[in-house]
Formats: structure tokens, C-alpha cells, sequence
């Protein structure tokens, strides 16, 4: 594990300094083990660079927060060669985050949903201002209601330049349930002929939500699916009436 300490500085016409110096920690990793431990430790602007290679999937980390000038950045250390997750109940879970990017990462072979984002079961604290970029997820399964993507309780984020191939059966490429002013663009989905399984399904009082300039191939009964069969229970913020 390597650290490296960035320091950026804005400085005035008169070259004096117009706010204080700040830190950016980047930490290099290249185990399962190391990018633990760089996430127990990480804050805001701290960027956490993950070599090339394979790694065990199943990962959970919670309350990861930055701040709207210093997020967190989880990424590849060489965005043409992106780490590879494979398998887990989930490749990756992420829980009551906030202010996080994930950059040139992907995902394959998880059980249960490849990337999956939520509020932590608290539902009036959401996870917010998320940014997927570049991030791959293939082969998500067994058959059933497996997702590529899931995002629960999540506001205020951007699914950009992704790609979500072969999920389950009764599933969706992309999943959200109780989340708000989200933009998903330039994203790429292909799976096979279904009956039950979606592209990009928002759902469970999800409101304000952009799909543009997509591509769906094979991508289930519906290509996007607006409103669902959501449980009372699992609505952000509670039930309204309708979807």
C-alpha cells in the first residue's frame, strides 16, 4: 500500500492564497486486504487507486462520506486496465455514503445484484451525490431477481458511460427503488430475450430521474420500466398513492 500526499492551492490575481491549502491522500492498493483497510481509513478527498488485477468480490463498506468539494474517489490505478471483481453475494456493496465516485472498476460473476448502493435501511438520511463512471458489471446470477446495478435510497447521482451485461432473469440492468434527481447517459445494456427481466426499472416512489442517450439491447420485456411491484415497506418516502 502507497500513500502520496497532493496538495492544491487556488491563488488570487495577487497571487496570495484564496482559501487554504488542501490535502488529497491517494493511496495505492493492490490486495482485497489493503483496499479494507484504505476504506476504514478513507475521508474526504481521499482517492484510493486499485491496481490491475483480480479480486475476490463481496465487499461491504459503510459510511464512506466526503464533502461536496472533496469527494472520495474509488478508481483504477490504470483506468485502461480496471481491477475485476469476481463473485459475492454482491461484488460490491456500498451503505449510507455520500459524495463517493467509482471510476473504471468492474464487476462478474456476483449472486445476488454486481454493484449494489442503499441508504443503509435508514430511509430519511439517503445515500447522495454519487457518480458511476465507466463501470462495468457481466453476468449476474443465478436466474431470478438478480440485479446489475442496485440502488436504493440513493439521490442526487450520475450513472454515466456504463455497461451492464447478462443479469438475472426476473432482474434489471440498472434498479432503483426510492431514488431521486438521478441521470443515466451513455450507458450501454445487453442481456437476452426475458419475460420478467428489465433495463432501467425506477420504482418505489423514485422521482426525477433522466435516461438519455442509452443503449438497450436484448434487454428483457421492457427496456425501461417506470413504476413496479415495490412493497409498501421499501417506498422512499412512504407510500403517496401511486409510483
Amino acid at each position: 500500500m502507497y500513500f502520496t500526499l497532493m496538495i492544491s492551492l487556488v491563488l488570487t490575481p495577487t497571487g496570495l492564497p484564496l482559501r487554504s491549502e488542501q490535502a488529497i491522500r491517494v493511496v495505492q492498493v493492490s490486495s482485497r486486504e489493503e483496499l479494507q483497510q484504505a476504506a476504514l481509513a478513507t475521508g474526504p478527498g481521499m482517492r484510493i487507486e486499485i491496481a490491475a488485477g483480480r479480486y475476490a468480490g463481496g465487499m461491504t463498506f459503510r459510511d464512506m462520506r466526503g464533502e461536496p468539494e472533496n469527494p472520495i474517489v474509488i478508481t483504477a490505478a490504470d483506468p485502461a486496465n480496471p481491477p475485476i471483481f469476481e463473485g459475492g453475494g454482491s461484488g460490491m456493496q456500498l451503505s449510507n455514503v455520500a459524495h463517493l465516485e467509482l471510476r473504471n472498476l468492474r464487476f462478474t460473476g456476483a449472486r445476488g445484484n454486481g454493484l449494489n448502493i442503499d441508504d443503509g435501511g435508514t430511509f430519511d438520511s439517503p445515500s447522495h451525490h454519487l457518480v458511476l463512471h465507466e463501470i462495468t458489471v457481466t453476468d449476474v446470477g443465478p436466474d431470478g431477481n438478480r440485479d446489475g446495478i442496485k440502488l436504493s435510497g440513493v439521490d442526487d447521482f450520475r450513472v454515466e458511460n456504463c455497461s451492464v451485461e447478462r443479469w438475472g432473469s426476473a432482474g434489471s440492468a440498472i434498479d432503483m427503488v426510492g431514488c431521486h434527481r438521478g441521470v443515466i447517459e451513455k450507458c450501454s445494456f445487453r442481456h437476452q430475450q426475458s419475460e420478467s427481466a428489465s433495463g432501467v426499472q425506477a420504482k418505489g416512489g423514485s422521482t426525477q430521474i433522466v435516461v438519455r442517450q442509452c443503449r438497450f439491447r436484448d434487454a428483457g420485456a421492457r427496456s425501461v420500466n417506470i413504476g413496479g411491484s415495490t412493497g409498501m415497506a421499501y417506498f422512499r418516502p412512504r407510500p403517496m398513492g401511486y409510483e
